[in-house]
C-alpha cells in the first residue's frame, strides 16, 4: 500500500487477509506466504472497512466514497455496487452468516441492511431491508468503527447504540428487539459474538472492554485499557479473546470466560442463546406468576442498570419460579403487514414517491426539508384543468386516484397524531367537495379504497370503515381477522384479511380470506380463500375492467377470480415467463380479460415519479401445457378466448363476440388434431362447440381426411 491501512480482515479458511488503505485500494495478501496476492478493488477515496463473507466467496468494502462494493473474489469482478446517498464515511461492513445480507453503518449512525440473496419474484439484490439511525456519530477519522456484528446462526444482528449500549435487531422483519445491554460510559466502538452466540463482547470509547452473557443481560468479565480497542477476535475452539488497540498494541486476554460459565467456543443448545423467547417469558409472568413478581423488588430496580456478576442465587431463584409457570411455544411463520395496491414505498434518499398509480392518474408524495405536498395529476389531461397541490400536514403514506375523486391516508405516529382519512372530489375540486376524518385513538388505518359512491378504509381495530363521497357515515364492518387490503371498482369492494396463522416452514404459506361487497345494495357478492403461490405473500389487490378480482403474489403469479366453477381462481400471468431479460419487474396498473397494463420496472420496489413511468400492454398467459402433436399459439390462443368468455359470463356482459372468438380459436385446434390424426381428442374439442354452425363449419375437414367416425360423431352432436 502507498499509505496507511485502516482496516484487515482474515479469510474464513485463514489464508488469506483482504486491506483496506487510505491509498483508495483493496489488495489481497498470502498470509502463509507473507506476501502480496492481488489487487482486489479500487475506490477514488480512502477506503475504511472491509469483511469477508463466511464463505470466502465475496469481500465487501466501504469508505468516503459514500457506497459498499461487493466483490466476488474468484475472478476479482465488482458483483454489487450499493449507494449511501446520505454518508460522507462508510465505518463498517458486516456480512450475514448465511450469505443473505449485508449491514453496514457510516459516520452518522445511520445503520443499512441490504438483500444479497432474493427469494421472491418481489426482490433483488440490493433490496434495502434495514434503514435506521442507531449507531453513535463517528467521522471518518474518528477511531469509532460503529462495528456491527452478525449472531453465528444469523438471527440477531447487533449494533452499537447511541446510549453507550447495544441495540439488537430480529433477522427477516429487521424489528428492533428490547433487550438492552448497558455499562460502559462513553459510546460503544466494536462488538464481537463468542463463536457460540452466547457471549458478547463490547469495546468503547471509555477504554473499557465488557463480556457479556447476553440471555442473562450479565456482564461476566471487564478490563481496561490504557487507549481504545479497536479489535477483537475470540479464539474459535479456546475461551481466548484477541485484543489490539489504537496504539497498535495487542493482547491475548486467556480464560476470558470465567470457569463457572460454558466456553465460548463449548456447543450450546438454541434455547440457551434465545433471549427474544425470554423477553416474551418476562411479559408472561405478568399474568402468571403474581407471587413471584413481588418476591424481591430491590432487585426490579436493579435489572434497569448493568448487572454484574455477584451473588445471582436470590435472583436465580425467582427466575426460575417464573420460568416453571410459563409455557414458551417456539413462534411460527409471521403473517404479512397490510400493504396499499397501487402504492410505492419510501424510498432512503428519494424524496418523491408514488402514494397510487392508476389508469385515472397518479398521486405524488414530495418531501422537502420540513414540507410535505401531495400533487394529483390525470393522465388524461383534457379532463380537468390543473389540480392544485395539496399541502401536507398529516404524512400521508398512502393513496387512491378514484374515478370520482382521490383519497389519502396518514398512519398513526403518536398518541398527539392519529391516523386520518382525507377525499377530495374531482368535480368539486375548488369548492366543498373535501373532508377528513380523524381515527379514533389507537386505531390505525392500514388500506384504503374509492368506487362511484364511497370511500373506505379498513383498519387495525379489524374495522372497515365505508362513507359516502361526502364524508357520512354508511358502514362499519368488523372482519373476522387481521387486514391485508381492499381494494374498490365501482359498486364493488374487496377485502382481504388474515384467516389463519401461516402454514409450514419460514416463511410460510399465508393463510388469506377475502370477501367482495356491493355497497350500494348492502350486499355481499363472494367470499372465499385466496389463492397463492407455495410460501408467498399477496402483493397486488384490484379488480379488471370487466369487474374481476385480481391478483398478484410475491412469486410473481397473477390470478383472476371469475364465476366458473363456483367460483375460482385462474392464473393468468406468470412475470418470471413474460421477462424480456433478467431483472425485470411487472408493477400491475390495471387488467382486462385479455391484457395486463403494467409498468416495467428494473426494481421490485416500484416506478419513480422521474420519469414518468411508460405503461406497458402485456397478453394474458395461462400455464398450459402443450399436447402432443399440438401447436402452443393455437392452444395459448384457446385459453385466453376460454378465459375471455368466463369472464364475460361472470360479468354479466354479452357474451356473443366472447363467444364467437372461442369458437374460432377452438375451431383452429380442431383442424390441428384431426391433421395429427388425434380423433379422440378432435372429438372432445368439437363437444365444446355451442354453436351448431360451429359444427358445420368442421365436418368438412375430416370428411375429406376420410375419417369417417369422426364424421358420424359430429353428425350426432348436431342432431
Amino acid at each position: 500500500h502507498a499509505d496507511c491501512v485502516n482496516a484487515c480482515a482474515a479469510s474464513p479458511c485463514g489464508t488469506l487477509a483482504a486491506t483496506a488503505s487510505s491509498d483508495y485500494s483493496v489488495k489481497l495478501f498470502s498470509l502463509e506466504k507473507k506476501a502480496f496476492e492481488a489487487n482486489v478493488t479500487r475506490f477514488s477515496l480512502p477506503v475504511h472497512c472491509v469483511a469477508w463473507s463466511a464463505d470466502g466467496k465475496y469481500v465487501a468494502a466501504g469508505g468516503e466514497d459514500a457506497e459498499v462494493k461487493v466483490i466476488k473474489m474468484e475472478d476479482k469482478t465488482v458483483l454489487h455496487v450499493f449507494p449511501c446517498q446520505r454518508s460522507k464515511c462508510i465505518k463498517s461492513v458486516a456480512f450475514d452468516p448465511r450469505g443473505d445480507y449485508l449491514a453496514a453503518t457510516d459516520e452518522n449512525g445511520m445503520v443499512v441492511v441490504w438483500l444479497l440473496k432474493p427469494t421472491s419474484e418481489d426482490e433483488e439484490a440490493g433490496d434495502v431491508k434495514l434503514h435506521a439511525t442507531e449507531a453513535p456519530l463517528a467521522t471518518g477519522e474518528s477511531p469509532l468503527l460503529n462495528a456491527v456484528a452478525w449472531r453465528p446462526d444469523g438471527q440477531i444482528l447487533a449494533v452499537p447504540g447511541r446510549e453507550n449500549d447495544v441495540t439488537f435487531f430480529e433477522r427477516g422483519t429487521f424489528k428492533q428487539i428490547e433487550w438492552e445491554l448497558k455499562g460502559h460510559t462513553d459510546a460503544i466502538s466494536l462488538i464481537r459474538w463468542s463463536p457460540n452466540g452466547k457471549y458478547l463482547v463490547t469495546a468503547s470509547a471509555d477504554k473499557s472492554v465488557i463480556v457479556w452473557d447476553v440471555k442473562k443481560k450479565l456482564a461476566i468479565a471487564k478490563m481496561t485499557d490504557t487507549e481504545l480497542v479497536c479489535g477483537a477476535s475470540f479464539d474459535p475452539t479456546g475461551n481466548s479473546l484477541a485484543l489490539i488497540n489504537v496504539n497498535g498494541e495487542w493482547a491475548m486476554w486467556n480464560d476470558v470466560v470465567p470457569s463457572k460459565y460454558s466456553s465460548p467456543s463449548a456447543k450450546v443448545s438454541p434455547s440457551e442463546i434465545d433471549f427474544v423467547s425470554a423477553i416474551d417469558e418476562t411479559n408472561a409472568s405478568d399474568f402468571v406468576d403474581d407471587e413471584a413478581d413481588g418476591m424481591d423488588e430491590d432487585l426490579d430496580e436493579e435489572d434497569d442498570f448493568v448487572e454484574y456478576d455477584d451473588d445471582d442465587d436470590v435472583k436465580g431463584r425467582r427466575q426460575s419460579h417464573v420460568k416453571q409457570s410459563v409455557v414458551h411455544v417456539e413462534a411460527g411463520p409471521k403473517p404479512q403487514p397490510a400493504f396499499q395496491s397501487g402504492s410505492v414505498a419510501a424510498v432512503p434518499g428519494s424524496n418523491r414517491r408514488f402514494l397510487s398509480y392508476t389508469m385515472v392518474g397518479s398521486i405524488t408524495s414530495t418531501v422537502e426539508g420540513g414540507f410535505n405536498s401531495v400533487e394529483f395529476q390525470f393522465h388524461d389531461t383534457s379532463r380537468m384543468g390543473r389540480i392544485p397541490t395539496i399541502t401536507d400536514y398529516n404524512g400521508y403514506t398512502m393513496g387512491v386516484a378514484g374515478e370520482k375523486g382521490c383519497a389519502l391516508a396518514s398512519p398513526m405516529k403518536d398518541s398527539e397524531n392519529e391516523s386520518v382519512l382525507y377525499f377530495q372530489q374531482y368535480d368539486n375540486w375548488a369548492n366543498d367537495g373535501e373532508w377528513q376524518v380523524t381515527m379514533p385513538a389507537g386505531e390505525d388505518i392500514l388500506s384504503i379504497a374509492t368506487g362511484s359512491t364511497w370511500v373506505a378504509a379498513v383498519t387495525s381495530k379489524r374495522y372497515l370503515r365505508i362513507y359516502s363521497l361526502g364524508g357520512a357515515q354508511r358502514q362499519i364492518i368488523s372482519l373476522e381477522g387481521d387486514a391485508v387490503s381492499i381494494s374498490g371498482s365501482d359498486d364493488a369492494l374487496a377485502v382481504v384479511w388474515h384467516e389463519a396463522a401461516p402454514i409450514g416452514p419460514a416463511p410460510g404459506s399465508q393463510v388469506l380470506a377475502y370477501a367482495v361487497y356491493n355497497v350500494r345494495y348492502s350486499s355481499e357478492l363472494a367470499r372465499g380463500r385466496v389463492a397463492l403461490s407455495t410460501q408467498s405473500t399477496l402483493t397486488y389487490l384490484g379488480f379488471s375492467e370487466e369487474g374481476m378480482l385480481v391478483t398478484r403474489d410475491s412469486a410473481g403469479v397473477v390470478r383472476m377470480r371469475t364465476d366458473a366453477f363456483g367460483g375460482s381462481w385462474t392464473p393468468v400471468f406468470r412475470s418470471s415467463s413474460a421477462r424480456a431479460t433478467d431483472g425485470q419487474h411487472h408493477w400491475i396498473v390495471s387488467s382486462c380479460a385479455s391484457t395486463l397494463y403494467c409498468i416495467i420496472t428494473r426494481t421490485s420496489a416500484g416506478p419513480v415519479p422521474n420519469p414518468r413511468p411508460v405503461l406497458s400492454m402485456l397478453p394474458m398467459s395461462l400455464p398450459i401445457i402443450i399436447p402432443e402433436q399440438s401447436v402452443g399459439d393455437l392452444e395459448d390462443e384457446a385459453a385466453r378466448a376460454s378465459l375471455a368468455l368466463s369472464v364475460a359470463q361472470s360479468a354479466g356482459e354479452d357474451t356473443r363476440l366472447a363467444l364467437g372468438a372461442n369458437e374460432k380459436a377452438a375451431i383452429k385446434l380442431f383442424h390441428t388434431a384431426c391433421k395429427a390424426n388425434k380423433l379422440s381428442r378432435a372429438s372432445d374439442i368439437a363437444e365444446t362447440f355451442r354453436q351448431p354452425n360451429s359444427l358445420r363449419a368442421v365436418l368438412k375437414l375430416p370428411a375429406v381426411a376420410r375419417q369417417p367416425e369422426l364424421v358420424e360423431r359430429i353428425n350426432e352432436l348436431i342432431e
